[in-house]
C-alpha cells in the first residue's frame, strides 16, 4: 500500500470525490465509513513517508560526519604535504652543500696527485742522499709526512660527503613520496564521501516530496469524509428536526386544547426571536463563516488559533475576527450573551452541553450553531474541528452573544 503510485492515489481519490451535484441522494453509512478508511489510509501512508523521511535524514547526517572526517583528513594530508615539501628544499639546500664539500674533496685530491706526480715522488732515500745535510733531511721527512696527512684527510672528507649526500637525498625523496600518497588516499576518501551524501541529500529530497503530495491527497481525503458525513449528519438531523417539528405541533395543539391559551417556545427558558443586545444575523453568519474556515484543523487542549483549537478557543476566535468579544471559557461564554430558545436558534448562536443538563455548572463544551440542527465544533483530542449534530442527549441549551 505504501507503495501505492501517485497517479493510482491520485484515481482513488477522484473514485472517492463527492456525489454529483444532480445526485441528492443523502450519504450511507456505508459510504461514511469508506471515506473514513481512505483517510486512514492516506494517515498510513503519509505516517510512513514521514519515517522514511526520517530515516534517510538520519543516514545523510551520518554520512556527513563521515565526509567532514576525510575532509579533515585531506587537510592533514595537504599539510603535511606541504611540510614534506618545504623538508624536500631544505634537502636541497643541504645536497648542495653536501655537493660541495665532495668537489672540493674532489679537487683537493687532485692537487696531492698532481703535486706527487709533477714531483716524480720522493723515497727516503732521496732525501738521506741530499747534499744538504741532516738537518735538510728532517725537513723534507716532516714535510712528506704533512702532505701525507693532509691527502689522508681529503679522501676521508670526501668519502663522508658523498655518503652524507645520498642519505640526505634517499631521506627527503622517501618523506615526499609518503606524503603525496596520504594526499591522493585522503583525496579519494573525501570524493567518495561527498558523492555518498550528495546522492542522499537527493533522496531525502525525493522522500520529503513525496511525502508532500500524500500530505495534499490526505487533505483532500479528510476534506471529502468530512464533507460525506456533514452531508449525512444533516440529513439525519433534517429528520430528526422534522419528526421534533411535527411532536412539538401535535403537544401544542393538546395543550391548546386543554388550556385554552397558546404554548411557549419549545424551551421555555429562553427567548423567541431577535433580543434586543445581541448580535445580528448577518453578524452571527459572518462568525460561522470564520469557524467553517478551520474545518480539518486539530483539536489541541487550551489551543485558540490559528493553527489549532479547544472548543471555547475556536468560538472566541471566530467571533474577535467579526469585532465581538468573548473569553476562553465555556462557563464566561455561557452567561456572555442572552439565552434563546432551542426552536429559535439561528446561525452564530452557541449550543452548549453539561453533564448535568439542570446545572450549568457542569458545561464542559460549546459549539457554534450553523443551520439545519448543525453547529461547528473543535470536539475532542484527537479529533479536528468539523461539523456536527447538536441533537445530543447533553444539549442544555442556547445562548446568542451580546454585541460589544
Amino acid at each position: 500500500m505504501a507503495g501505492l503510485s501517485l497517479a493510482t492515489a491520485a484515481s482513488l481519490l477522484v473514485g472517492l470525490a463527492p456525489p454529483a451535484a444532480a445526485d441528492h441522494h443523502a450519504p450511507t453509512a456505508h459510504d461514511v465509513a469508506a471515506g473514513k478508511a481512505a483517510v486512514r489510509h492516506r494517515e498510513h501512508q503519509v505516517a510512513r513517508a514521514a519515517d522514511l523521511l526520517a530515516a534517510a535524514q538520519r543516514r545523510m547526517d551520518r554520512l556527513a560526519n563521515s565526509a567532514e572526517v576525510a575532509v579533515e583528513a585531506y587537510d592533514e594530508a595537504r599539510v603535511k604535504q606541504t611540510a614534506a615539501a618545504q623538508a624536500v628544499s631544505a634537502a636541497e639546500l643541504v645536497l648542495r652543500a653536501a655537493s660541495r664539500r665532495v668537489t672540493d674533496a674532489r679537487a683537493q685530491v687532485g692537487r696531492f696527485a698532481a703535486a706527487a706526480y709533477m714531483s716524480g715522488g720522493m723515497s727516503t732515500v732521496d732525501a738521506m742522499l741530499t747534499a744538504d745535510g741532516p738537518e735538510s733531511l728532517l725537513y723534507r721527512v716532516g714535510t712528506l709526512e704533512v702532505i701525507s696527512k693532509a691527502q689522508r684527510d681529503a679522501g676521508q672528507e670526501l668519502e663522508a660527503a658523498q655518503v652524507y649526500q645520498l642519505s640526505v637525498e634517499r631521506q627527503a625523496k622517501a618523506v615526499l613520496a609518503k606524503a603525496q600518497q596520504a594526499q591522493q588516499v585522503a583525496a579519494s576518501a573525501r570524493t567518495k564521501a561527498q558523492h555518498a551524501v550528495a546522492e542522499q541529500a537527493a533522496l531525502v529530497r525525493s522522500v520529503r516530496d513525496r511525502r508532500h503530495q500524500l500530505t495534499l491527497l490526505l487533505t483532500r481525503a479528510r476534506r471529502h469524509a468530512s464533507a460525506l458525513e456533514r452531508e449525512r449528519l444533516a440529513a439525519l438531523a433534517a429528520a430528526r428536526a422534522a419528526a421534533a417539528a411535527r411532536a412539538a405541533r401535535a403537544a401544542a395543539a393538546a395543550a391548546a386544547a386543554a388550556a385554552q391559551q397558546s404554548v411557549g417556545p419549545l424551551d421555555t427558558t429562553g427567548a423567541v426571536g431577535d433580543v434586543p443586545g445581541t448580535i445580528s444575523p448577518a453578524t452571527g453568519q459572518q462568525a460561522v463563516n470564520y469557524a467553517e474556515s478551520q474545518i480539518g484543523k486539530p483539536y489541541v487542549w487550551a489551543a485558540a488559533g490559528p493553527d489549532s483549537y479547544d472548543c471555547s478557543g475556536l468560538v472566541m476566535w471566530a467571533y474577535n475576527n467579526v469585532g465581538v468579544h468573548l473569553d476562553h471559557w465555556t462557563g464566561y461564554q455561557w452567561v456572555e450573551g442572552a439565552r434563546v430558545a432551542l426552536s429559535s436558534l439561528r446561525a452564530g448562536d452557541l449550543v452548549f452541553f453539561a453533564t448535568n443538563t439542570s446545572d450549568p455548572n457542569t458545561i464542559h463544551h460549546v459549539g457554534m450553531y450553523i443551520g439545519s440542527g448543525e453547529m461547528v465544533e473543535a470536539p475532542h483530542t484527537g479529533a479536528d474541528v468539523r461539523i456536527s449534530s447538536i441533537w445530543r442527549p447533553d444539549l442544555i441549551g442556547a445562548v446568542r452573544p451580546y454585541q460589544r
